[in-house]
């Protein structure tokens, strides 16, 4: 069923259930992403440093978004006019999406009606709860970024994003993955403990205030028992994630509910 603003008719439940989707990541995010990155990593990164990374096709970047509308994170793939809020100025005006972004064959949905421009109801919105990126240099998978919204930490959100980075990973025939994490960043070792991360070695005085960096490496991306840990975690997180916080999934939910409108 598609409505007349040619984006899906959605049948989406309680409105009060929001929505996440881990999405790749677009110009119009970055403005939300350097809020991030500045609450999280003490602004590790640059817009110039993020806009390279977009334009690379070395890089995959993935942001983690909450809404309260199934259709808005749809539209959002296919929409100039569907904008993160973090992304408006005082006076209104909204960035562009850049429509030569790179989606995956996952995320991008036909609505099969012809796109046309169509505003986005006020009480709709999107924020930005996670971003995370990887290299792919030759063989390896370097995770260079990985940051959950201190809001929303303890959600096992870290847990479902990074399973969307390794099959990323898994995606481009990479072999192993490394990254550095803080010492004393307990929690983020236990997080990539989960996936098979085994210490490697250390860079003494990494960071600017003179902490060692752990360096982190799982090889055997691509074999069986990797790829069923990657799908087994992705899975218990988006398990998790519905029974305590009841949120739905983008897009695996909007599949179900369009099989569902197919057969009415």
């Amino acid at each position: 069923m598609i409505a007349d603003d040619g984006c899906t008719s959605l049948r989406s439940g309680p409105q009060s259930a929001a929505v996440l989707g881990c999405l790749p990541m677009v110009t119009a995010d970055i403005p939300a992403v350097l809020t991030l990155d500045q609450r999280c990593l003490g602004g590790l990164w640059t817009r110039s440093g993020y806009e390279r990374e977009l334009d690379s096709e070395h890089s995959d970047l993935l942001v983690i978004l909450k809404s309260n509308s199934l259709e808005l994170l749809n539209c959002r793939l296919t929409q100039a006019s569907t904008q993160l809020g973090a992304a408006t100025n005082s006076d209104g005006d909204r960035n562009p999406i850049n429509r030569n972004a790179r989606f995956t064959a996952n995320t991008q949905i036909d609505s099969g009606a012809p796109s046309k421009p169509s505003p986005i109801r006020r009480e709709q919105k999107i924020e930005l709860l996670g971003v995370g990126c990887l290299w792919a240099i030759l063989e390896e998978a370097h995770i260079t970024t990985l940051a959950i919204d201190p809001s929303y930490q303890g959600e096992r959100l870290g847990l479902w994003l990074l399973s969307h980075l390794l099959q990323k990973a898994c995606d481009r025939s990479l072999t192993h993955a490394t990254l550095e994490v803080r010492a004393s960043n307990h929690p983020a070792l236990s997080l990539y403990q989960k996936f098979g991360f085994e210490e490697a070695g250390r860079r003494k005085r990494y960071y600017a205030d003179g902490e060692d960096a752990r360096i982190l490496w799982r090889s055997g991306l691509q074999s069986a028992d990797c790829i069923a840990q990657i799908n087994r975690h992705q899975t218990q997180s988006m398990r998790q994630l519905k029974q305590k916080q009841n949120y739905r999934f983008y897009p695996e939910d909007l599949h179900l509910i369009q099989s569902l409108e197919q057969k009415v």
